[in-house]
């Protein structure tokens, strides 16, 4: 008789459970309908219902929906659950405030990367990255300002490199007015960026005096990335542009020992800028080995 009992009662919490999970699945599934029929602000309210529930699933899949479902509304509700105590539900808040370009989340995105480590540092660039300047400037300016915290600047460092390219522009204005040892570490991450995106955003810099001969180690440490974007800067600007800044371009592909600047550099030997034609006579023996 107990054991029946026991069995009844096992059958009843099963049930019960069952019939909690198709409930709150059902009301999941009442919040897609909204948003299909276009009830947008409905089907927020009804999600938003789903995110302090105790299954860390559910969290996920609301906070999933809500950054489909979109709308002024719809980062704001999500940034809560980036202090989630469940790792998989604060990545996917980090994913979706990326997503939705939730530009109020970068204060917190920042911070949040001193005490991430591997694929929540991963997307925390990613969302960074998603959200644009706003984030990015932020983030740059952290790392800038962390000079006396070498903790905190390497992390930050990390997360540059995992924001990408896009910091590229904003990351080079600091090696402005600072020596070569100050700068190691940002020519560290315009290097570890390994992007032909990073070449093409520095190689304007060398017209600046103060950083070129910095922008050009950074783009011969490069390598075969930087061969096109100095190439095609360099044709643009052989007839008609700045003898100073053709000569940098010229000695970048001299450094790069780059065979495809050969023709371009034979050409440069009789520019009417003596600076020009010695710069374009040395990078060809520099490729040419002689």
């Amino acid at each position: 008789m107990k054991i029946k009992n026991r069995f009844n009662l096992l059958t009843i919490l099963t049930l019960l459970l069952f019939a909690f999970m198709v409930s709150g699945c059902a009301s999941l599934d009442d919040a897609r309908k909204l948003n299909n029929e276009g009830k947008k602000e409905e089907a927020l309210d009804k999600a938003a219902e789903f995110l302090s529930s105790d299954d860390p699933k559910e969290r996920i899949e609301a906070i999933n929906l809500i950054g489909k479902i979109g709308g002024n509304r719809a980062g704001g509700l999500i940034v809560p659950r980036l202090q989630d105590e469940d790792r998989k539900v604060q990545i996917a808040a980090i994913k979706n405030v990326g997503i939705l370009k939730h530009v109020p989340a970068s204060e917190e995105l920042v911070s949040m990367s001193l005490n991430a480590t591997g694929e929540t540092l991963e997307e925390l660039g990613k969302a960074i990255r998603n959200i644009g300047d706003p984030a990015i400037n932020l983030l740059i300016d952290k790392y800038a300002s962390s000079v006396t915290n070498a903790n905190d600047k390497e992390v930050y460092k990390k997360l540059i490199i995992f924001v990408g390219p896009a910091v590229t522009t904003k990351i080079s204005s600091l090696l402005k007015g600072k020596s070569y040892f100050e700068n190691k570490s940002t020519f560290d991450i315009l290097v570890a960026l390994r992007n032909p995106n990073v070449a093409k955003k520095l190689v304007p810099e060398l017209a600046n005096d103060e950083i070129a001969h910095m922008v050009i180690e950074a783009l011969t440490k490069l390598g075969s990335l930087a061969v096109d974007a100095v190439i095609d800067d360099l044709t643009e600007k052989q007839q008609k542009g700045n003898p100073v800044v053709i000569e940098r371009l010229v000695k970048t592909l001299g450094n790069l020992k780059a065979q495809r600047g050969v023709h371009i550099l034979e050409k440069l030997t009789k520019h009417n800028s003596e600076r020009v034609r010695a710069a374009a006579t040395f990078s060809l023996s520099q490729i040419r080995g002689f």
